[in-house]
C-alpha cells in the first residue's frame, strides 16, 4: 500500500463518532493522581485519585490534574472538555492493553487540552495514541509516544495541534493531520523527534474547504519511511514551512508535495539537511493544482546524498 493510500485509509476510517466519558459532577479546579492514591477518594492534594479517569469526572472545564508521583496512570482515558494534565518532572505512563485508540479527545470546538510530561506506551497492541475528534487546539509538552500500530496523534477534523519537545517512537504513522471541513488545520512544532515510522512522520492534508498550514523548527524525521509531506485533495491550499530540520536516513520520500485538486501543497525549507533517503525531494501533481518545494538561497540547505531527488527542478526550487 502507498503511503498516500495508507494515510487516506487512516484517515477515513479513523471518521467515526468518539465516545464521551462517563461524567459526574465536576467539582474542583485541582485534582491530583498519585500511585498511593485511591479513586474512592476527593482528587485532593492530601487524598489523591490514583488514575486519570476518576480525575476528570471531578475536575472543573479549564481545571488542571497535577501528577504527584512516577507511575502507570492509565490504560486508556476520554477527554471531553478543556484541561491540563501535569506530569511535572514525573513519568506518568498511560499505556496499551488491548487494541484501543488509547487517549480520545472530543471536546468542545475551542476547548483547549494541554498534556504534559505523559509517556504514551503502546506495546505494540494498542491502536492510535491520542485520537482527536473534536478540539479546538492540543497542546503536546515534553510527551513521549512509543509502539503503537496505528498513529502517534490522528486529528482530521481541523483544529491546532502545539507540540514542544515530544519524541515520537516506532509507530505505523507519526502525525496525520488534516481536515474534511471548513474547519482549518495547524500544526506548529519544535524541538521534537520522529524516528522509525513505518509511513509517514507528518502527514498534513486538506480534504475539505479548510485549509491546512505546518510550522516546524529544530525537528527531526528519521529511520523511517517518509519525512514530512503535503497533500492538498481539494480546492484548498496545504503549506508548510520547515526551519532547521533534519530529515536522514528514511526508506522513502524525505519531503513531498502533493496537488491532487485545484489547491496548491507548497513547502518552504531553511537551513535543512536532507540526506541518506531514497528519495530527497518528490513533487506529484495530478490535476491543477500545483505542488513545490521551495529552499532560501543557495548554501543554506542541504540537499546530498540522496538515491534521487537532489536536483533541483522547476518544482523544487532553491531561490
Amino acid at each position: 500500500m502507498t503511503k498516500r493510500n495508507l494515510a487516506l485509509s487512516f484517515l477515513m476510517s479513523s471518521i467515526v463518532a468518539l465516545a464521551l466519558a462517563s461524567v459526574t459532577e465536576a467539582t474542583v479546579p485541582r485534582a491530583f493522581v498519585s500511585t498511593q492514591g485511591l479513586d474512592t477518594n476527593p482528587c485532593s492534594a492530601l487524598q489523591p485519585c490514583r488514575s486519570f479517569n476518576q480525575a476528570l469526572t471531578v475536575v472543573q472545564p479549564g481545571g488542571e490534574i497535577i501528577v504527584q508521583d512516577s507511575g502507570g496512570y492509565s490504560t486508556g482515558l476520554t477527554i471531553s472538555q478543556s484541561v491540563t494534565i501535569d506530569a511535572g518532572g514525573f513519568n506518568a505512563s498511560v499505556f496499551g492493553t488491548g487494541a484501543i485508540d488509547l487517549c480520545l479527545i472530543n471536546a468542545g470546538a475551542s476547548d483547549r487540552v494541554v498534556l504534559k510530561g505523559i509517556s504514551f506506551h503502546g506495546a505494540n497492541v494498542g491502536n492510535t495514541a491520542i485520537e482527536v475528534g473534536q478540539v479546538g487546539s492540543l497542546y503536546l509538552e515534553h510527551c513521549s509516544i512509543t509502539e503503537f500500530p496505528g498513529a502517534a496523534v490522528a486529528m482530521i477534523t481541523g483544529g491546532n495541534l502545539f507540540v514542544a519537545d515530544t519524541d515520537v517512537r516506532k509507530c505505523l504513522l507519526g502525525f496525520v493531520m488534516g481536515t474534511f471541513t471548513a474547519t482549518p488545520i495547524n500544526l506548529v512544532a519544535q524541538d521534537s523527534r520522529f524516528a522509525e515510522i513505518g509511513g509517514s512522520a507528518v502527514d498534513l492534508q486538506s480534504n475539505g474547504a479548510g485549509a491546512a498550514s505546518g510550522l516546524l523548527t529544530n525537528c527531526t524525521a528519521s529511520v523511517g519511511a517518509f519525512g514530512f509531506d503535503i497533500i492538498s485533495n481539494s480546492a484548498s491550499n496545504v503549506d508548510m514551512t520547515l526551519i532547521n530540520c533534519r530529515i536522514v536516513g528514511n526508506t522513502q520520500k524525505a519531503l513531498d508535495a502533493e496537488a491532487h485538486s485545484t489547491g496548491n501543497a507548497t513547502m518552504r525549507i531553511a537551513n535543512c539537511v536532507v540526506t541518506q533517503n531514497a528519495v530527497g525531494i518528490a513533487t506529484l501533481v495530478t490535476s491543477s493544482g500545483a505542488a513545490s518545494v521551495v529552499g532560501t538561497g543557495p548554501g543554506t540547505n542541504l540537499i546530498v546524498a540522496n538515491g534521487s531527488g537532489n536536483a533541483v527542478t522547476s518544482s523544487a526550487t532553491l531561490q
